[in-house]
């Protein structure tokens, strides 16, 4: 199982994983409110987001300045479990081993999981859930299926799924659950690709459905509609 991401095609999956996360997430957040409300959704986006945010652009772009980074921080299966270099399992989700685009889509996919998870979580839960998410996708590729890499990805894309395991629990709206169903799907077709990226997305499902099972986020209660603006705004 590949988690290289290199398929452009792959990226089709990727971006509508994280499109479906933020369009759930924008509408809960307005509930029944104006556009005004929706807006105010992405902008100004959250202090806990823009601090995620400019934590792994940093290490990403100084990757790009500094190469040599890219061999302390990536993620080398061997050297983990024969060197116990343990960091490597979360400090690989923070740096890109691509190019100068790559970077810039990953940032820019982050910035947008970013906002939605803190929005909808609230910050605390939101950081726990994008750090868990990257260190069980960390686990996976090195011990289960080996790989050699670094990258974003695989922690952008179980934070968005966790919306997917949220909203299920919660009683969310119909169109919340079509969302759930769909990064559900999404995450199967990847794996059926043989593309371990499609773990972390049900990694990201089953994070949110736990967590949402015993600390759900304020204001989203069981067999509610959908979400009023105040209720989770962070």
């Amino acid at each position: 199982m590949s988690s290289s991401g290199e398929d452009p095609r792959l990226w089709v999956l990727y971006v509508a994983a994280v499109a479906i996360a933020a369009v759930s997430a924008s509408r809960s957040y307005a509930g029944s409110g104006t556009r005004a409300a929706a807006r105010s959704f992405w902008w100004p986006p959250p202090v806990a987001a823009t601090v995620l945010w400019a934590v792994v652009a940093t290490a990403s772009l100084a990757r790009l300045i500094f190469p040599g980074l890219l061999d302390t921080f990536r993620r080398q299966p061997v050297r983990t479990r024969d060197a116990g270099e343990w960091w490597r399992v979360l400090t690989a989700g923070l740096i890109e081993d691509g190019g100068v685009l790559l970077t810039a889509v990953n940032l820019v996919l982050l910035a947008v999981v970013a906002v939605a998870i803190v929005r909808v979580w609230g910050w605390h839960r939101a950081i726990g859930l994008f750090v868990l998410g990257q260190i069980l996708w960390g686990l996976f590729t090195t011990f289960v299926f080996p790989s050699t890499g670094a990258g974003t990805t695989g922690a952008t894309l179980a934070a968005a799924a966790t919306l997917a395991g949220l909203w299920p629990v919660v009683g969310a709206s119909r169109g919340s659950l079509v969302a759930a169903a769909a990064t559900f799907v999404l995450g199967v077709v990847l794996v059926v690709l043989d593309d371990a990226h499609g773990v972390a997305i049900l990694i990201g499902m089953l994070l949110g459905a736990v967590l949402a099972t015993v600390l759900p986020p304020a204001g989203l209660a069981r067999t509610a509609g959908s979400a009023a603006p105040s209720d989770i705004r962070t």
